[in-house]
């Protein structure tokens, strides 16, 4: 299995299809980027969703349509976005402290190492994970 992996390795340096360092990095940064991006957007959706079906319910409930549904459809909007806002600031801040230590000379060799040591340290500090406050 060694031979061919090598075959193929020498097989795309002679093709040109092997990636350098630096576009390995930017492929990470921009994988990175779009994680984030979704992970906010889903936040957004989840929250607008899940307060809007709590409305529908509780109207139905009361027989108040559509005013309780309206008023979480608000509540969850106001929560989307305050989630949103935290997990950006959360974000930047990871990205900020993994400059940092990029510039001292020690930053962890790859971005997936980097994630996991910190949902490592969220999971085994308090036990509220990303719930705590930072």
């Amino acid at each position: 299995m060694g031979e061919l992996g090598g075959r193929i390795s020498k097989a795309r340096h002679d093709a040109g299809l092997e990636k350098t360092d630096a576009e390995r990095d930017a492929d990470a940064a921009v994988g990175a980027g779009l994680g984030a991006a979704w992970r906010i957007s889903i936040e957004i959706v989840v929250a607008l969703v899940v307060c809007t079906a709590i409305g529908w319910a509780l109207d139905y409930w009361f027989g108040t349509k559509p005013w309780l549904m309206l008023i979480f459809l608000f509540l969850g909007g106001a929560a989307g976005m305050n989630n949103a806002v935290r997990t950006a600031l959360r974000i930047d801040a990871q990205a900020t402290e993994a400059l940092q230590r990029k510039s001292q000379g020690d930053a962890p060799a790859k971005l997936g190492e980097e994630r996991a040591v910190e949902s490592a340290e969220d999971s085994t500090e308090d036990g509220e994970g990303d719930r705590r406050e930072r």
